[in-house]
């Protein structure tokens, strides 16, 4: 039950920080380096993906295709994150906000895989359900 407890915590986590992407998105280029002003829109996308991944979380009794999504935004944002290292004014600052990110993306990863491990394969579940096994 722990793991999923800690699921939820990370469907709360996603609210909070899609909301600090759709509200400041400006301060958050600012706090990165990246203050152009041309990324406030993307901020604000990923924002939306961010709140909708808690919202999944959330919403369900197993919290386990939300933490895979998670995890595949994950993805993204790293990839978007190197192309903004590259643009970037305040290196030591964009670096612990890369730090903080990366060390989400761990805690989904691991959360993923443990929560995966207690699922059953579809298969598996089909065979107990027919009293095969």
């Amino acid at each position: 039950m722990k793991d999923i407890e800690a699921a939820r915590g990370m469907g709360w986590a996603s609210i909070a920080i899609g909301l600090s992407e759709v509200l400041a998105p400006k301060q958050l280029e600012q706090a990165m380096g990246i203050n152009n002003g041309q990324n406030t829109g993307i901020l604000r996308v990923l924002g939306l993906r961010e709140i909708l991944h808690g919202v999944d979380i959330l919403a369900h009794d197993d919290p386990t295709p939300g933490i895979f999504a998670r995890c595949a935004g994950d993805v993204l944002d790293s990839a978007l994150l190197s192309i903004a290292a590259t643009r970037t004014k305040k290196p030591w600052s964009f670096a612990t906000i890369f730090t903080m990110v990366m060390g989400i993306g761990i805690l989904d990863v691991v959360f993923a895989e443990r929560l995966g491990r207690r699922k059953l394969s579809w298969r598996e579940a089909l065979a107990s359900k027919l009293g095969w096994s």
